[in-house]
């Protein structure tokens, strides 16, 4: 019998170690796409749903100007909400604040454009933790503002503002990583964004390399023919596809943060 030293066993051992590429579980949390979804399209949303049920995917759902939803619309908002996805805040007016605030107070955008729509979901019985802002108009003072009242606050890239001349891979701020503050931005995929699946391929190959969390968000899903700020049933579940041979996993916003 061939006998190995305790000393040799040991090396081994730490060799493999360092050979290993596997991350740890915690890191690994922290793989996968947010999706995520703005305004008052509720029953777009409630239509599409039934396909995220049933990929296992995950979406958050920020809904504004609740005062002015029909009951229809709400009884949809508490479903989704049962159901398991996020419902949050997209304000109350659909303001933009960073407009809003230069001749307002922070406490009265809080008064008027936050908490009535906390109030609006709260009497839903849908717990609120997270806020995305209307035309992704933020500054810093008002994150840490809006921190007091969520756990995730969601903007949006600065680089679609302006011809988009960066592969989506390359725009760092749209990759959420463990430990990142709870401030995010996003990308927009909607019709009018051209952000074509050969690209979102590229960042989910890039999420899943380097560990991190893509964050995208659309707004009224249809059938065909979309038009700007619309996303085709067919483009959502070429993402999925997309999503599922990648091996990611989807969360809501508040996920990021627990």
């Amino acid at each position: 019998m061939v006998r190995i030293k305790k000393e040799w066993l040991l090396f081994f051992f730490l060799l493999a170690g360092c050979n290993n590429n596997s991350v740890s579980p915690e890191a690994a949390l922290y793989k996968g796409v947010c999706l995520t979804f703005d305004d008052t399209y509720v029953d777009q949303w409630y239509n599409i749903s039934q396909l995220f049920l049933e990929n296992e995917i995950q979406a958050t759902f920020f809904v504004t100007k609740i005062n002015s939803l029909p009951q229809s619309n709400l009884s949809k908002l508490e479903e989704l909400h049962k159901a398991g996805f996020e419902i949050g805040s997209h304000g109350y007016n659909h303001l933009n604040a960073n407009d809003y605030l230069q001749n307002h107070t922070l406490d009265e955008y809080y008064e008027n454009e936050i908490l009535p729509s906390i109030k609006g979901l709260e009497s839903l019985n849908i717990p609120v933790k997270s806020f995305s802002y209307p035309y992704g108009m933020n500054n810093d003072s008002l994150d840490t503002f809006l921190l007091q009242y969520f756990d995730v606050l969601r903007d949006i890239t600065d680089e679609q503002r302006k011809p988009l001349d960066k592969e989506v891979d390359k725009i760092e701020e749209i990759y959420f990583t463990k430990g990142d503050k709870p401030v995010i931005s996003s990308l927009g995929i909607d019709n009018n964004f051209k952000i074509d699946l050969e690209n979102l391929k590229k960042a989910l190959e890039r999420a899943d390399r380097n560990n991190e969390v893509l964050i995208l968000y659309a707004h009224c899903p249809v059938d065909s023919d979309p038009i700007a700020y619309q996303i085709t049933d067919e483009y959502l579940s070429e993402l999925i596809k997309l999503i599922k041979e990648a091996g990611l996993k989807t969360y809501t916003c508040s996920d990021l943060v627990k």
